[in-house]
Order: structure tokens, then sequence, then C-alpha cells
């Protein structure tokens, strides 16, 4: 398997995560904020679904070899405050977790045509190289420091996580 599409299969695995193992939580423990003044799983599965759908808006159309886009330092705060903002909007559970899936696979689809050399080319972020390979995987450390977030917070509330 070419590392391009290991890198876009682990990015898809999220949504097995979310349904195997975000759903487990109740509504009450899903809206909890995981420790005093820190964000509830709810917002943090909308900020990572805000994230994917900055992705697909703003960064995959402009991806080309040498582009050149700006960072995101004005932005992030934007798109954060917006995301927890719509995790207490109204909706339930289901329908974050299954917005966030729904996100994240229309991302994955973007990028599943994609050839080798447009996931090696170099592109620039604030000057910054980088190329789809290597932003992708820095996107699935992000996915990961939060999932272990909301696991730990599980795990305090005594759900079991397991994958099998």
């Amino acid at each position: 398997m070419t590392d391009e599409r290991s890198v876009l299969n682990e990015y898809a695995s999220l949504t097995d995560w979310l349904e195997e193992i975000a759903m487990k939580m109740s509504e009450e423990v899903f809206f909890r904020p995981i420790k005093p003044g820190k964000w509830s799983p709810a917002e943090i599965i909308s900020h990572i679904r805000a994230w994917d759908d900055y992705l697909l808006q703003e960064r995959i159309p402009y991806l080309s070899s040498g582009a050149s886009l700006t960072g995101l330092a004005s932005t992030v705060e934007e798109v954060n405050r917006s995301a927890a903002a719509h995790a207490h909007s109204g909706f339930s559970k289901v329908e974050i977790i299954n917005e966030t899936v729904k996100e994240r696979e229309k991302v994955v689809e973007h990028l599943k045509p994609l050839d080798r050399k447009q996931w090696t080319d170099t592109f620039y972020i604030d000057k910054f190289p980088l190329c789809l390979t290597s932003y992708i995987k820095g996107l699935i450390e992000h996915d990961e420091h939060h999932k272990l977030q909301i696991e730990v917070f599980m795990s305090e509330h005594g759900l079991l996580l397991s994958l099998n």
C-alpha cells in the first residue's frame, strides 16, 4: 500500500471511532465538559467537523504544486468558537456524530482520486513547505489528540472502550 493510501485510510478511520466509541456516551456525558473550563466531547467532535469543512472549502481546492496559502492565525478562534456554538445549538449526540462522519467522508472522497504527485507536491502555508501527505498526517495527530482526550474522559465515567 502506498504511503498516501495508508495515510488516507488512517484519516478515514475516524469515522469508525466515532461510530464505535463516541456513540457509547450518554447524551448527558456527551455534553459535559471533559474538565472544568474545557470543551465537552460534543464540542470536540463538532470542532473536528468544522476543521474538516475548512479543509474541504479552504485548503483542498487550493492545493497545487507551489501554492502559497495563508496560515490560520485569524481563523482558528473563529472556527473553534463557531464549532463550540454549533455543538450547543440543539443538535443531539447522534446528529453531531453523524454530521462529523459525513463531513469526514466528504473529505476522503475528495482526496481519493488524487494521484501520487498531488500527494507529494510541495505547497506552502506561511512560507512553510508541506505536501498533502504531511498535512494529512498532521490532521491525524490532531484527531488522535482529541480521541485520547475523549477516551480518558469516557474511562473516568466508567465507559468501557473496546473495538472488539
